[in-house]
């Protein structure tokens, strides 16, 4: 009974080893971002989307003028409207320009948007994406994200951090 226990222990230990190999294997390579899924800050555009459709229409232009300090509404919209679409046109090329450089050796060359880093990778037990981060003063920090999906024509990152949670999706890059 004892043999048959260690070997389903030492079988499922070396099935999860596999995976681990399997997932560097595929993961090795260069992998160019295509596309962020941020649920919390689409919603937080909506948002500011009604709100902008909506701003200063309710009010006259002394409560405008009272609440904001001045009484053109439809200039301030404008503005305010090209500013979030900005925003989102920036947000959309820094990710489409940021890609990441598995090496077979542990690191990583890591490009966003022009700005290159590097550190070490590896998978954990749990099947997470590790990055040892450099942080202050000599010690090592970690960023652990979770491989939602894993395949030689598509990976998908999910990060969280600071209570927000975001899905990268990542292609081979042309010269994976």
């Amino acid at each position: 009974m004892q043999k048959t226990i260690l070997s389903g222990f030492v079988i499922l230990g070396l099935l999860s080893a596999c995976s681990t190999q399997d997932k560097k294997a595929i993961l090795t390579g260069k992998w160019q971002a295509v596309s962020l899924e941020n649920a919390q800050l689409d919603s937080l555009m909506t948002e500011q989307t009604h709100f902008l459709d909506t701003f200063g229409m309710n009010t006259t232009a002394e409560q405008n003028l009272a609440m904001y300090g001045f009484i053109n509404i439809d200039s301030a919209r404008e503005v305010l409207k090209n500013e979030m679409t900005e925003y989102i046109a920036m947000q959309d090329h820094a990710v489409k320009n940021t890609w990441f450089d598995f090496r077979k050796d542990g690191m990583v060359i890591m490009n966003f948007s022009g700005q290159a880093d590097s550190t070490k990778w590896h998978i954990d037990d749990e099947g997470k994406l590790v990055l040892d981060e450099p942080a202050q003063e000599d010690e090592m920090g970690k960023i652990s994200m979770d491989i939602l999906s894993l395949t030689d024509t598509m990976l998908k990152l999910q990060m969280t951090e600071q209570g927000m949670s975001s899905i990268v999706i990542f292609k081979p890059a042309d010269n994976k």
